[in-house]
């Protein structure tokens, strides 16, 4: 049997048992942890990782394996697989977005810099402009730059695409 862990928790820190003494400079779990408020240490609502569903796959593939099951039990194994087949689709679906992610952060962080660099400037050249016509080209460079400062934040695989299709033509 594996050993299991107890409590380590000193009679020193409940010394007057009142919930108002509290330690000077206590800090909530989540900052203690380095997690931000309301997200958990896994990213996705109950979605286990890859190499858990192909397990899982594995495991109800050898029991559909066997001669001898319940025509219940068949079902249930074989609704179970499909299920887990679109868990594992979504699982590499999920993990592919966190590597490219990882992979062009530094390209959407420089795309973003160039964005708002070239939103301020058309900002300050539309307060200082005079002339309808070009007020009005460059309300629609701004709005094409929010556009694309919103589409830079919000969808990183599209704009890295669209940079590379831009780029080549």
């Amino acid at each position: 049997m594996a050993p299991t862990r107890t409590s380590r928790v000193s009679n020193s820190s409940y010394s007057q048992g009142s919930s108002s003494t509290k330690k000077h400079g206590s800090k909530p779990k989540h900052i203690a942890k380095g997690l931000k408020p309301g997200h958990d240490s896994d990213s996705q609502a109950g979605v286990p990782g890859v190499q858990k569903i192909k397990s899982l796959l594995r495991q109800s593939r050898r029991l559909l394996a066997k001669d001898k099951l319940a025509a219940d039990v068949r079902q249930a194994t074989e609704r179970k697989i499909r299920a887990l087949e679109k868990d594992l689709a979504e699982a590499e679906r999920v993990r592919k977005e966190r590597a490219m992610a990882t992979r062009y952060h530094k390209v959407k962080f420089f795309e973003r810099q160039k964005v708002t660099r070239k939103l301020n400037q058309a900002k300050k050249q539309l307060e200082a402009c005079s002339d309808k016509a070009e007020k009005k080209a460059l309300k629609k460079t701004l709005l094409e730059l929010r556009i694309d400062l919103n589409y830079i934040q919000a969808s990183l695989l599209m704009h890295v695409l669209l940079l590379i299709s831009h780029r080549r033509s």
